[in-house]
């Protein structure tokens, strides 16, 4: 991949806060849930215990079914998601990490030094590490030194499974590994093997 494909994208507003500068990719098109699970595949492979995904998006985009296709792809099935105990743990056959599906719907916003900000931020900091899949993630500041990924998901709201993914990294290993992984998605992409665009 050259450097056309980089692009660095400054955030407004509450998201400042959080980093000023990210590594961004260009937006991936899936046309359907096949398309969305072979995304996830890839993203799946490159996956580190104390990686933040943090997933945007509309109610209704996808967040959870994208979380879902995550898991399966990591050998976790049938994942629901936790709106009202806001987060699930989840062991990874063959892993030396757990998967915490955390859904923050129900929250305006989670501030520093509250319960549920302390308790995510535990699973980072414990020597079991999480990979920490977040819903509605743009609620909570993850701690500034974590890696992280930056997934919004936009639907066309006309009833089809379409969906467009736009993914950033913050962090040196978590811009390597989506680095990594889009290289991967472009060569599926190139072989007619991935429907959607890039």
């Amino acid at each position: 991949m050259t450097d056309k494909y980089y692009r660095s994208i400054s955030t407004a507003g509450e998201r400042e806060r959080r980093a000023d500068l990210m590594l961004g990719f260009p937006a991936v098109e899936c046309r359907d849930v096949n398309d969305t699970a072979a995304l996830a595949e890839v993203l799946a492979g490159e996956v580190s215990g104390g990686l933040v995904i943090i997933l945007s998006g509309e109610l209704g985009a996808g967040k959870t079914t994208f979380t879902q296709c995550m898991a399966g792809a990591l050998g976790v099935p049938g994942i629901k998601s936790p709106t009202f105990v806001t987060e699930s743990i989840h062991q990874i056959p063959n892993r030396d990490f757990d998967l915490v599906h955390a859904d923050l719907y129900r929250f305006d916003s989670v501030p520093p030094g509250s319960d549920t900000d302390l308790q995510l931020t535990e699973y980072l900091m414990a020597p079991r590490r999480a990979l920490l899949m977040v819903e509605w993630g743009e609620r909570w500041m993850p701690p500034g030194d974590s890696d992280r990924w930056n997934i919004e998901i936009m639907s066309p709201n006309d009833g089809s499974d379409r969906r467009w993914f736009v993914m950033s990294a913050c962090g040196d290993d978590a811009s390597r590994r989506l680095s990594r992984a889009y290289e991967a998605i472009l060569d599926l992409w190139t072989a007619g093997s991935f429907g959607g665009s890039c």
